[in-house]
């Protein structure tokens, strides 16, 4: 005690050692000297922290520089506004793929009736016929026989699928034939003989062939007609009897409805003699060229 009350420099030791040991204290910070530096950690320190200036010789931040395309890149043409709204382009196949066909609507189908042997039926024959007719009265024999024309007419409806029923005309004739009778033989200049007859009749088509059988019952007659400029006299050489005609024909569709075609007639008929007892048999057959309506 006494050396340190003796020592005047070693007197503020302890209470420096106090000091620090408690820290800095405001008056102890006011109480240091001017020139002296401020204590590490101090308030006082990090509030004259930013008056300390930097030497005036340091170079002053400066930002980073903006962002600028490479060089050989020019810089982008101004922003314009979008143009105005279009429709998008039309659709283009892929590649490798034609474009397809434009669509078009399935094709109507034929009409009703067509190539069909349905409603109306109409058939029209005419070609080259032949005729014989055979007779006896009297005890002689006589026969009737040259080449005419053949001809067939028939009218009716289809009352089913391919079936067809019809009223008919037939006809088979001879021209200036031939005349035996009694051993003699002559011929009948400017003559005809002709088997008519008419009657129901039945016509059945054989399809896709448009093959057809046809046939009817009728009432037959025979007649021969004088064909002379001076006289157009015309006699019953039979009365009328029953006959009957079948035909077979083929025909090819050159419409919607009309078919053109060939077919063979056989047309034969049993009849009594006009004015004598006895009875006359009469056969045709005909060569006919066709034209229906069905």
């Amino acid at each position: 005690m006494h050396v340190l009350a003796r020592s005047p420099r070693l007197a503020p030791f302890p209470a420096a050692l106090l000091l620090l040991w408690l820290g800095p204290t405001p008056a102890f910070a006011q109480v240091q000297p001017a020139g002296a530096p401020p204590a590490a950690g101090s308030p006082a320190a990090a509030t004259t922290a930013p008056d300390t200036a930097a030497p005036s010789s340091a170079p002053a931040p400066t930002p980073p520089p903006g962002y600028a395309y490479p060089p050989g890149y020019p810089p982008p043409a101004p922003y314009s506004p979008p143009p105005g709204y279009y429709p998008p382009p039309g659709y283009y196949p892929p590649p490798g793929y034609a474009p397809g066909a434009a669509y078009y609507p399935p094709p109507a189908g034929p009409p009703p009736g067509y190539h069909e042997h349905d409603g109306f039926y109409m058939r029209l024959c005419m070609g080259l016929g032949y005729l014989h007719t055979s007779d006896s009265a009297l005890g002689q024999t006589r026969t009737i026989s040259g080449i005419g024309l053949g001809m067939d007419l028939a009218f009716g409806a289809a009352v089913a699928r391919n079936l067809v029923i019809f009223g008919e005309i037939a006809a088979t004739s001879a021209q200036d034939p031939t005349v035996k009778s009694g051993g003699t033989t002559q011929t009948a200049t400017s003559t005809s003989v002709d088997l008519i007859g008419f009657g129901p009749g039945l016509a059945y088509y054989i399809e896709p062939l448009n093959f057809y059988l046809s046939g009817s019952m009728q009432f037959s007659q025979v007649t021969a007609n004088d064909n002379s400029s001076s006289s157009n006299d015309n006699a019953n050489l039979t009365d009328t009897g029953f006959g009957a005609s079948f035909m077979a024909g083929k025909e090819w569709w050159v419409s919607s409805n009309w078919g053109l075609g060939a077919a063979t007639m056989l047309h034969f008929a049993s009849m009594k003699l006009k004015n004598y007892d006895g009875r006359m048999t009469a056969t045709g057959i005909s060569i006919l060229f066709s034209a229906t309506y069905n």
